[in-house]
């Protein structure tokens, strides 16, 4: 049964592994966090996915990272899939409210009523149900989601209960994650972009963002990741960008 609540902690104290806590901190700002992310829940509700989703300004979201201890396929089939569906989301909604209040959702793969959305982000990957920590903000929303497969079997009552009372904590690593992502990734992407505009106009809009990610150290998944396409489809692109601004390998692309 969906539902939707606004956020308050759960009451009681958390018990959580210091050196759990420790790799999140640790961890933050870097490429290693979403499976830091993922371990520390999975230790702490049995979670089998997670994924991070911001949105700044009133554009579409933004995926932070995903990650599974299923089949690493499934994170980018959620991903792409979340990415062409993303409107009929109940979280997405809620980000683009403007009260800047917070909430908690709860939906299973059968309250999903678009068969598309259902189809390509739970069916296709085995999800059974999802747990969410959603912040509405005109300048900064987020949600943070966790989530059970099919063979696990859905979220018992106090694992709701639990990651409610966990959720400040990793709201808070979260924020600080993408800060640090931010300041580190995203502002070097943006300004390689403008570089690539300016010098090499004959560029798709596609390939200036794939070759501005490839610049900034993103893997073909990552970028795939990023911009909600195929890892071949990322290749495509990287291989034509190469040939319009004449280089042949990262080391040269960097050098250009």
């Amino acid at each position: 049964m969906s539902s939707i609540q606004a956020f308050t902690p759960a009451a009681g104290t958390v018990d959580i592994p210091a050196d759990a806590m420790a790799a999140l901190l640790r961890d933050a700002g870097t490429p290693r966090f979403i499976e830091s992310l993922l371990v520390f829940c999975r230790h702490s509700i049995g979670a089998d996915f997670v994924s991070v989703f911001a949105r700044a300004g009133n554009g579409g979201p933004h995926l932070v990272g995903t990650a599974t201890t299923t089949c690493a396929a499934n994170t980018r089939r959620a991903a792409e899939g979340y990415m062409q569906h993303y409107a009929s989301d109940v979280n997405f909604a809620l980000m683009t409210r403007a009260d800047d209040r917070s909430y908690l959702t709860y939906q299973t793969a059968a309250d999903i009523t678009s068969a598309g959305y259902r189809r390509a982000c739970y069916d296709r990957t085995g999800i059974a149900d999802r747990l969410s920590y959603v912040r509405a903000d005109r300048g900064d929303a987020l949600s943070i989601s966790v989530y059970r497969s099919r063979k696990s079997g859905r979220f018992s009552e106090r694992e709701c209960d639990r990651t409610s009372a966990m959720m400040p904590i990793l709201v808070a690593v979260v924020d600080r994650h993408t800060t640090s992502d931010r300041a580190r990734g995203r502002g070097s992407i943006e300004a390689f972009e403008r570089e690539l505009a300016r010098r090499h106009p004959g560029l798709t809009a596609r390939e200036r963002e794939v070759a501005a990610r490839v610049k900034a150290g993103l893997s073909a998944r990552q970028i795939g990741l990023d911009l909600g396409i195929s890892e071949t489809t990322v290749i495509s692109h990287r291989k034509n960008a190469y040939a319009r601004m004449g280089v042949t390998s990262l080391r040269e692309l960097l050098q250009h």
